[in-house]
């Protein structure tokens, strides 16, 4: 588990790094470093976050015209962010101490 640790040691500096970045400083790809997210997700050590404004899940964009056919408007960027849910920060905090 110590790939694992030291991605949540990373997000609990609260540091706003790419996923390109965040391979980076831990030595493996990109797909790598995904799968570890997802895996830590999945044992509810972190949360995805999304920042910007997103269609609802019944909406589906339109490719051709760039616009939701759900809802009509033009679907915004949005961005992941990763964050340490109470568990992840407990287990962060007691390897800290």
């Amino acid at each position: 588990m110590t790939m694992l640790t030291s991605i949540m040691e990373i997000l609990a500096r609260k540091e706003s790094l790419s996923l390109a970045q965040l391979a980076g400083e831990v030595g493996y790809s990109v797909r790598e470093v995904e799968g570890f997210l997802n895996q830590l997700e999945h044992m509810g050590y972190i949360r995805r976050e999304l920042l910007g404004q997103a269609c609802g899940l019944s909406c589906d964009s339109d490719q051709a015209s760039d616009r939701c056919e759900g809802c009509g408007f033009k679907p915004s960027k949005t961005f992941t962010f990763w964050v340490l849910t109470e568990r992840g920060e407990q287990l962060v905090g007691s390897r800290l101490m």
